[in-house]
């Protein structure tokens, strides 16, 4: 039987990883409870192709696709946090897929839902920076939130997008804010035309 990864809490979860990216989770991987409320929203059905953008170690893939039927992906730029990600994937024996990329190669409309985790906040601020090459970098920054703005723009009515912590920047005009919990910082919203 496989472990709904939904069902551990935080600490228990995160205990499954190496230390170093263990102790970052609190700043930088999205909470159990709200990747449980965030797959709720974004999925509709088993055909329903999630991605994560800027998945990082890939726990909020592992949860979403643990307690969904949905099709999950998760996109990271670092080759070091893919194959984790691809480890974990291995070990747990889920179906998640993780994509060593840029966020600009790739096709948005392969995809039905979007998960953001403010992945871009590290070009403003380096507290608990995950690379130590990281610098403040204001126009990545701006060129990032832009770039996936004209994506989303792209999209096909209905799409469901879930920001949490930061990213409203990256949400146009036509999609509507659907609801919002943890005190504002979870965000829903729907591609209405």
């Amino acid at each position: 039987m496989q472990l709904d990864l939904s069902e551990l809490s935080d600490r228990e979860f995160d205990a499954l990883y190496p230390l170093k990216i263990n102790k970052l989770s609190s700043t930088h991987w999205t909470p159990v409870v709200i990747t449980k409320k965030a797959i709720g929203f974004l999925v509709r059905d088993s055909e329903t192709k999630v991605l994560d953008i800027g998945s990082g170690s890939g726990k909020f893939c592992l949860v979403a696709a643990s307690c969904s039927n949905a099709q999950v992906y998760g996109v990271e730029k670092r080759e070091s946090l893919i194959r984790l990600s691809r480890k974990m994937v291995a070990q747990l024996g889920l179906r998640v897929n993780f994509i060593h990329a840029d966020i600009k190669s790739i096709n948005f409309q392969e995809f039905d839902a979007f998960y953001f985790f403010n992945s871009f906040g590290e070009s403003i601020d380096l507290t608990d920076s995950l690379d130590r090459e990281n610098s403040i970098d204001e126009n990545a920054y701006l060129e990032n939130c832009g770039f996936l703005h004209r994506q989303l723009e792209g999209t096909s009515k209905g799409t469901r997008v879930v920001t949490y912590c930061g990213g409203e920047e990256i949400i146009p005009d036509h999609y509507r804010l659907i609801s919002s919990e943890a005190k504002g910082k979870l965000k829903f919203w729907e591609k209405e035309f």
